[in-house]
């Protein structure tokens, strides 16, 4: 059996965990935590809001993990109880027992989840690569999906610069020394998303970044947020958000929006200038205000 990604050390996983539980106990709505046994592995889930209310479920990108959608709750957890996932396999809470490798994986071990924890049908929302598989779920499952938000979305319309590709494995694989880490997160900021980055509440989210990439060790084997066939998304009943920086590091973002809006003509697509991959953190308020509005639409 491949290799699965994992921790170090339990050193590693601890110090880990100690930033990732401050983050948390720093939220500004209260958490609960709980863990899902799936046939991937332990799935660590986060929720939020009042336990009557619609369910959102929230996916985090690549590397980070789910404390990272706690400052977007205030926009968030309005109208929904917000579940925030770890993704099995990434540098989370979660335990992976075998590699999540192909996008079907994404969406099996998703929704052995979500079935697990009693939730049916759900709006999404996505960051980086969790748009990617938040999208390849609703693509498989358009009927389980109210709607669907996608934050500085990775893949789909199109790949990921080649020289963005060389950095990331070089910081997160070949060489996750502490300031090549941190060089590697800040080139997916603006100027001003560089200060937010190191301010609360980011702060401790991107501390866990930092030290959990020096920790942590990735599998060869993996899925990737690759360009799709968007055919189903176009013809999902479900409103469609996807928010873009205009900046983008990672892909061409302006090429990426024309193209999503090309292939999913019904998606609302926002490019907002100056914003780069991780949009939350550069442009909170317009995130904030985009989401609110989106979702507050199906309340």
């Amino acid at each position: 059996m491949a290799r699965v990604s994992t921790f170090r050390s339990a050193e590693a996983r601890a110090e880990f965990c100690q930033l990732y539980d401050a983050a948390v106990a720093e939220s500004p709505i209260p958490i609960t935590e709980s863990d899902i046994e799936t046939s991937w592995g332990r799935t660590h889930v986060l929720a939020a809001g009042e336990s009557l209310k619609p369910p959102l479920v929230a996916i985090h990108g690549k590397s980070f993990n789910a404390t990272s959608w706690l400052p977007l709750l205030p926009a968030l957890s309005v109208n929904y109880r917000v579940t925030m996932i770890d993704v099995v396999g990434d540098l989370t809470k979660s335990i992976a027992t075998k590699p999540i490798a192909k996008a079907h994986h994404v969406v099996a071990w998703l929704d052995e989840t979500l079935r697990e924890l009693g939730i049916q049908r759900a709006a999404f929302s996505g960051m980086s690569f969790g748009a990617w598989m938040a999208s390849n779920y609703a693509m498989t499952f358009p009927d389980r999906v109210d709607r669907l938000a996608l934050l500085g979305p990775a893949g789909l319309a199109s790949g990921q610069h080649v020289g963005w590709i060389v950095r990331a494995w070089g910081a997160s694989v070949v060489h996750p020394e502490e300031r090549r880490v941190q060089v590697f997160l800040d080139t997916m900021a603006t100027q001003s998303g560089y200060r937010r980055l190191r301010e609360d509440p980011w702060r401790l989210i991107r501390e866990q970044f930092v030290s959990g990439t020096m920790g942590f060790r990735h599998a060869m084997v993996t899925a990737r947020p690759t360009r799709c066939d968007l055919s189903r998304l176009a013809s999902a009943q479900f409103p469609i958000l996807a928010i873009v920086g205009r900046d983008e590091s990672v892909h061409d973002g302006p090429k990426w929006a024309a193209r999503f809006r090309q292939q999913v003509p019904g998606a609302r697509v926002e490019l907002v200038d100056g914003a780069n991959h991780i949009v939350p953190v550069d442009q909170p308020e317009i995130v904030e205000q985009l989401l609110a509005d989106f979702l507050e639409s199906s309340a």
